[in-house]
């Protein structure tokens, strides 16, 4: 059933405006300093003024704005979504090792890991704090409250998913696109259900709209493990998912089409000594696009891309469909990028 909100003339908030945004900030960082300024409060103020695309936020207000809500209700919404990623990030750096992100040290590399543990763990507190700030009634902030510990919920066992599949013999496609939907939909799918439980909708409604959206993970992961080719990751060095041992999509399309070269890939990938090699890096680069592997993902990126924009849940709502199509060519746009370094390694 078709759920019930204002319809409009003009399209829905587009993901490249930046209306919302800096009060978004605002709170996030409020949030983060709390009644006084101590170290946690410092050192999640200064990760989140690292930047980056804020891309939940906008989301957050896209989706509302698709659902007939004004910007100003959003914001704390908006701001939840935000920090609850943003902790995610604090954390996925402590377990890869990444000491760079968004062009700047990692809190852990600044701060050791220990202090990253606990400024992450502050920011998956903070979210909830955002929640009892939106002007709502006590059914819907409830929900809202149970929204952000699913998604949370789900994000771990993501994580934990995807950190298992190098200590597996044999990893599969279907088995990287689960924990990738796990790892990278839900806060994708958190922006919309939210928007959509303010705007009034009943669960199941709501949860449609999270599942479709949620579903932009994959392709999301999908763009994130093509741009690990290129330094577009803010980080020191390209292939950095594999010289951190990780069954990256690429890895797991190249293990689909070139099956008797498992040993050697996984050789490599649990090998810190061969991952130290940049020759060894540079040569399994190269075969990433020879071999076909780049090709493969980037063919999934756009099935991906359909499986989004075919869901029937949003093409019975023109509004959010339009949003749901703006994600969809905001990930094509970066994922296209990698085109032309495919062929330039290629010729």
């Amino acid at each position: 059933m078709k759920p019930s909100f204002p319809l409009f003339e003009s399209p829905p908030r587009p993901l490249a405006s930046s209306a919302g945004i800096r009060a978004v900030d605002a709170m996030m960082l409020r949030l983060a300093v709390g009644e006084r300024v101590d170290l946690a409060g410092h050192i999640v103020s200064e990760s989140l003024r690292t930047g980056g695309k804020r891309l939940r936020a906008r989301l957050a207000f896209a989706c509302g704005d698709a659902l007939g809500l004004p910007l100003e209700t959003l914001i704390p919404w908006a701001s939840a979504c935000e920090m609850l990623h943003n902790a995610t990030l604090v954390h996925d750096d402590v377990q890869d090792g990444d000491r760079f992100r968004r062009g700047h040290p990692t809190v852990w590399a600044r701060y050791g890991a220990g202090q990253a543990i606990n400024a992450g763990d502050l920011m998956l507190m903070l979210p909830f704090m955002a929640v009892g700030e939106i002007d709502a009634g006590p059914t819907a902030r409830a929900r809202l409250y149970s929204a952000v510990a699913q998604a949370a919920a789900q994000t771990v066992r993501g994580q934990s998913e995807e950190m298992d599949l190098p200590n597996r013999d044999e990893v599969r496609w279907e088995q990287w696109v689960e924990a990738a939907e796990g790892k990278s939909g839900a806060l994708l799918g958190l922006p919309v259900q939210g928007a959509a439980i303010l705007a009034g909708l009943d669960d199941r409604s709501a949860r449609a709209m999270y599942s479709a959206f949620s579903r932009a993970g994959v392709l999301y992961q999908l763009q994130d493990d093509l741009l690990d080719l290129s330094l577009e990751k803010g980080k020191a060095r390209r292939a950095s998912d594999v010289r951190e041992g990780k069954v990256s999509a690429l890895v797991v399309a190249h293990l689909e089409l070139h099956p008797s070269e498992a040993a050697d890939t996984f050789a490599l990938l649990r090998s810190p000594a061969r991952r130290a090699d940049e020759a060894a890096i540079e040569a399994f680069i190269e075969r990433l696009f020879q071999g076909g592997a780049v090709a493969w993902v980037q063919e999934q990126v756009e099935n991906a891309a359909r499986s989004v924009l075919e869901d029937p849940t949003l093409r019975a709502v023109p509004e959010l469909a339009g949003v749901a199509g703006d994600l969809v060519a905001h990930v094509q746009r970066a994922a296209s990028e990698i085109g032309a370094l495919a062929h330039g390694s290629a010729a």
